[in-house]
């Protein structure tokens, strides 16, 4: 049952997304050939397929997780991420206008974690990963801005909100959502610059965070015993 609410929940939110961003503000200086957000968020298929994505995200999470009170904050979090994964796809850009709310509430929901289980270790965990997760994100974008390299400042904000749901499940399972992101990231990059389809300074990353983090979270507590 935790399952099906949980991706059920996760679905709801992911299929408002179109509504939502097509009301994001534009950015004060877009690149020439950006797209607006109310453009990209015309298509009829969108909102539903942002739904089955952030229903598979969260349904995912629900099944590999022990820690059912953490789950509120990984539905939001799935739920957003669907649709900061297509606008990063279809811009390059991940709002700050959606990251920023997302992570004063992912805090709220943690918090609301470690009420529920009478657990401080929850906050504690989610802030060390945040801020452990910040920096080592800060550091590989400021060098990236020297030697070309695609990871934005947006994909520093979102990985920081990414490990406030993967800290309180352990420093392993952090690592492994962490590597999964990189790692599929990786592979898709080579593949699609080797193939021409995208420019490897202004890859989209964020959708491969997104996946990576759900992939740690539903699989990382099974491998590390978290």
């Amino acid at each position: 049952m935790e399952i099906l609410l949980s991706a059920v929940a996760a679905g709801v939110i992911g299929a408002l997304g179109p509504w939502v961003v097509a009301r994001v503000p534009e950015p004060d200086e877009p690149d020439d050939d950006k797209r607006t957000y109310a453009d990209i968020s015309r298509p009829r298929w969108l909102s539903p397929v942002l739904g089955v994505v952030a229903a598979a995200f969260a349904g995912a999470v629900a099944w590999g997780t022990d820690l059912p009170a953490l789950m509120p904050a990984w539905v939001l979090v799935t739920g957003v991420g669907a649709w900061l994964s297509y606008v990063d796809i279809r811009t390059r850009l991940l709002p700050y206008a959606i990251v920023a709310p997302l992570y004063m509430a992912t805090w709220a929901l943690v918090g609301l974690a470690a009420l529920i289980e009478q657990d401080v270790q929850i906050l504690v965990r989610a802030l060390i990963a945040n801020v452990v997760v910040y920096v080592i994100f800060r550091v590989l974008y400021e060098i990236g801005r020297y030697f070309g390299g695609a990871l934005g400042y947006g994909d520093v904000r979102l990985a920081a909100v990414l490990a406030l749901v993967l800290g309180p499940l352990g420093p392993q399972v952090t690592l492994a959502g962490l590597y999964a992101g990189f790692l599929v990231g990786a592979v898709a990059g080579v593949v699609l610059s080797l193939a021409r389809l995208i420019d490897r300074k202004s890859f989209a990353f964020g959708q491969y965070l997104v996946l990576g983090a759900v992939v740690g979270a539903t699989w990382g507590p099974a491998l590390y015993g978290s």
